[in-house]
C-alpha cells in the first residue's frame, strides 16, 4: 500500500489493493508534527546553532536529499534557505503526471483522514505490506512503494524513500528495482545526472535488503521518528484495518505483522533507471547499475558531514560549471561568485609569471 496524508489530513487508500498516493505526504506530517505536544531537544554545535538535520528536516532525511547533493550541494541548501524561488514549471508538472499515471494504473484511490504521525507510519508501513502480499499472491509489479531505515548503522541516521517499481520474477525468486525519470528532450542523459540517479537506486537496495535481512527494528523506527509504538491508531485506519482483516491496532503489533513478511523475500536483485521522453512517453532507454556496496557508503559518509554541520555546503567543480546554466540560484549563489573570485585570482597570478 502506497499513501500519505495531504494538507486535509487525509489519506488516499486503495479499495482492492490498500495503494494510497504518496505525493502530499510531506505537508501532512509536516502539519501534524508542527502542532504536535512531543519535544525534543535539537541537536546543535558548540555555537549553539542547529544542525541542518534537525533544522531542515526534523532528524531525518530522505533519499532524494542524499541523491540531490550529488549534483550540488549548495543549490540544495538554497532550496531550503531561500523561499518562493523555484516554482513549479510545465515539464515538473508532465513529469508528475507521467509518474501518476504509472501508479493509477495499478490502483484506484479512496479517502482516509489521519490524526497523528503513527497514523501516517501505519499507512506507509501498510503501504510496504500491499507490496509484499501482492508479490506473494502472484502479482509481479508493485509501485510507489514506500521503504526506510538506517542505511548504516554506526552513523545512525533515518533515511525514508519511495521505490517507483520493484518487479518480482516468481520463476527465478528475485525482485528488481526501476526508478522511472523523465526527459524534456530525446537526448541521453549526463553522466552527473546518471550518478545522482544511481546513489538513489542504491540506497533504495541498502533500505530494502536491510529489512528483509532484519536489520531494522520497530524500536529503532520508534527512536528517529519519535512516534508511540503502543498508540491506537484513528478510527478510520481501525476500519480499514478490519476490512482488510487486520487485527493489529497500533505500530508495535502491524510492524512485527509486515516485519516477518518482509523477511521471507529476498533481496533486490538488479538496478534499473528507465528513461522516458515527456512528449511522448516513449521509453529512451534503460539503465542498469550494478550495487557497489564501499561506493555508496562513501558518498553516504561525506553527504552526511554537511547534515551534521561538520562543514558548510559544496558547490560545484569548475569542470560542472555547466549545471550553473539551469539553477535558479545563479544570481545568488555565493559558491559561484567564490569560485570566479578564485579563477580570476590565478589568472592574475599566471599573467605575472609571464
Amino acid at each position: 500500500m502506497s499513501c500519505a496524508p495531504n494538507s486535509n489530513k487525509e489519506i488516499d487508500f486503495d479499495d482492492e489493493d490498500d495503494d494510497l498516493l504518496l505525493k502530499s505526504v510531506n505537508e501532512c506530517e509536516a502539519d501534524i508534527t508542527k502542532n504536535s505536544t512531543k519535544s525534543q531537544l535539537p541537536l546543535a554545535l558548540g555555537d549553539g546553532q542547529i544542525i541542518p538535520l534537525q533544522k531542515f528536516r526534523h532528524g531525518y532525511l530522505w533519499v532524494s536529499d542524499l541523491s540531490s547533493q550529488s549534483w550540488c550541494e549548495q543549490q540544495m541548501f538554497y532550496k531550503f534557505t531561500v523561499p518562493g524561488v523555484i516554482e513549479e514549471n510545465p515539464a515538473m508538472a508532465k513529469g508528475t503526471d507521467l509518474h501518476l499515471a504509472r501508479e493509477l494504473a495499478a490502483h484506484d484511490v479512496v479517502q482516509v483522514q489521519v490524526t497523528s504521525n503513527e497514523d501516517i507510519w501505519a499507512i506507509k508501513v501498510l503501504n510496504l505490506l500491499t507490496a509484499i502480499n501482492a508479490f506473494q499472491f502472484g502479482q509481479t509489479i508493485a509501485r510507489e512503494v514506500p521503504i526506510f531505515g538506517v542505511p548504516f548503522k554506526e552513523e545512525d541516521i533515518f533515511v525514508v524513500g519511495l521505490i517507483d517499481e520493484l518487479r518480482f520474477d516468481p520463476e527465478n525468486y528475485t525482485i528488481d528495482l526501476s526508478e522511472l525519470k523523465t526527459r524534456t528532450s530525446r537526448m541521453n542523459p549526463s553522466k552527473a545526472i546518471t550518478k545522482q540517479h544511481k546513489i538513489q537506486v542504491m540506497l533504495y537496495k541498502r533500505l530494502f535488503d536491510n529489512i528483509v535481512k532484519g536489520n531494522l527494528s520497530k524500536n529503532t523506527i520508534a527512536k528517529h521518528l519519535r512516534l508511540d509504538l503502543n498508540k491506537q491508531f484513528g478510527d478510520q485506519i481501525v476500519k480499514h484495518l478490519e476490512e482488510k482483516a487486520i487485527i493489529n491496532k497500533n505500530l508495535n503489533d502491524l510492524m512485527d505483522h509486515v516485519f516477518e513478511k518482509m523477511q521471507s523475500l529476498t533481496c533486490i536483485n538488479q538496478l534499473h533507471v528507465e528513461y522516458v521522453y515527456q512528449d511522448t512517453s516513449e521509453t529512451l532507454s534503460h539503465v542498469t547499475h550494478p550495487y557497489d556496496e564501499g561506493e555508496i557508503k562513501t558518498l553516504y559518509l561525506d553527504y552526511l558531514k554537511f547534515w551534521k554541520g561538520e562543514r558548510s555546503p559544496i558547490g560545484v567543480d569548475i569542470e560542472e560549471a555547466w549545471k550553473c546554466q539551469r539553477c535558479d540560484f545563479e544570481s545568488i549563489c555565493e559558491w559561484r561568485t567564490k569560485k570566479s573570485e578564485e579563477c580570476a585570482q590565478r589568472n592574475i597570478q599566471m599573467n605575472h609569471l609571464y
